[in-house]
């Protein structure tokens, strides 16, 4: 009996031994002690998530992601500085992915077709064809994962226009007469004028997709196969027309219906003012839409969204002038209305520093792919 329990002693002293010393290996994490350095603008839509979610990741892979904001125009500059003079203190960077081939072609990106290829949490036929398309793959290789996925739209006050017995506006004249038809009202009850129409103008920021918006409904009728910015037998510019003048035009006369200020608005400045109930209408991204329900907006159930307006007249590519629309010259076109939807700016996308550590890499990768899976995306669009 004696022997035994010595036995049995000795057999629980060797295995808590064992158990003791094998703890740390059974939870030491994939990534612990590695940071992960990752670019990109600092607002709350796009920062925003990617710091929320960033605790959540170290506690299941020990990985320290460190998400470094700048204004907008300083993603481009800042990211081709640091690859091309190889400071290399970016490992990766969420960004406009029409940028990808300028960073691409210099070799300054990795490959992520292996990894996406290995990865089937990430779903990526779940991802929209476009965003997977456009926004992540370049010469047959994937380069970047689609975090966000974004296209132009016009929102108004539903219960302005219901009132008035006016319906959302189809064309850019109608997206005009109804701005200047409510500018100058109070839409928010606290006796001061507001605006028919607020959109962002700012230089050197995210205005310039704007025109682009206004301008598609005139120059493209037949699909994003024939383009708005050039002539694709030619490649001639497609801006020296009476199709893009019309479009400054209209853009010009928003300008009358606006704050006095707008030429100096960025996106944020515009969403402010529309949750604060002083804007008829507005052109934006899929942000005004989470922004007008929040608790402390203005607007909750008062914000409807429509197709970006269009035009009955649409460029002659050949003599340069607008020309009525007809079947075979819009194909597309709803009640005769040409219309030319804008994925503009295309979303934000991760990609990675080629010239980091291999540990950085896989690290950044599988931050990347935790963000864009069901789980996380499908809450994150709501915010």
């Amino acid at each position: 009996m004696f022997k035994l329990k010595n036995k049995m002693t000795s057999g629980i002293v060797l295995a808590m031994g064992t158990l003791f010393f094998t703890l740390p290996a059974v939870y030491a994490k994939k990534y612990d002690g590695v940071t992960v350095n990752i670019l990109t603008m600092e607002a709350p839509q796009i920062k925003g998530p990617m710091v929320k979610r960033a605790p959540d990741f170290k506690k299941l892979t020990g990985a320290n992601v460190n998400i470094i904001g700048v204004p907008f125009a300083d993603i481009y500059p800042k990211m081709e500085s640091d690859f091309a003079t190889g400071t290399n203190s970016i490992d990766g960077a969420v960004f406009a992915p029409q940028w990808m081939v300028d960073f691409i072609e210099p070799g300054y990106l990795e490959d992520l077709a292996p990894k996406v290829k290995a990865d089937s949490a990430i779903e990526w036929n779940d991802i929209g064809y476009f965003f997977r398309s456009f926004s992540s793959t370049y010469g047959g290789k994937i380069y970047t994962i689609p975090l966000d996925g974004d296209f132009h739209m016009i929102y108004y006050r539903t219960d302005l226009l219901d009132a008035a017995g006016i319906s959302p506006p189809t064309t850019w004249e109608e997206y005009t007469y109804i701005a200047s038809r409510f500018h100058g009202q109070d839409m928010n009850g606290d006796g001061t004028a507001d605006y028919g129409s607020c959109i962002s103008k700012k230089r050197n920021a995210q205005a310039y997709w704007m025109i682009l918006s206004i301008a598609g409904g005139f120059i493209q009728a037949k699909g994003t196969g024939e383009g708005m910015f050039f002539d694709t037998k030619t490649m001639k510019p497609l801006v020296n027309n009476e199709a893009f003048s019309r479009a400054l035009d209209v853009y010009k006369e928003t300008t009358k219906y606006a704050p006095p200020d707008e030429i100096n608005l960025d996106v944020g400045d515009t969403r402010g003012l529309w949750t604060a109930g002083r804007c008829a209408l507005t052109l934006d991204w899929g942000d005004i839409g989470t922004l007008a329900i929040d608790k402390s907006s203005k607007v909750k159930g008062k914000t409807g969204a429509a197709i970006l307006p269009g035009s009955r007249k649409v460029l002659d590519r050949s003599s340069g002038k607008l020309v009525s629309c007809d079947r075979a010259r819009c194909p597309y076109a709803i009640n005769g209305i040409n219309h030319a939807p804008f994925a503009a700016y295309g979303g934000w996308s991760g990609a990675i520093n080629t010239a980091s550590n291999t540990k950085v890499k896989d690290a950044a990768y599988d931050f990347f792919s935790y963000m864009a899976q069901a789980k996380q995306s499908n809450v994150d669009v709501t915010i």
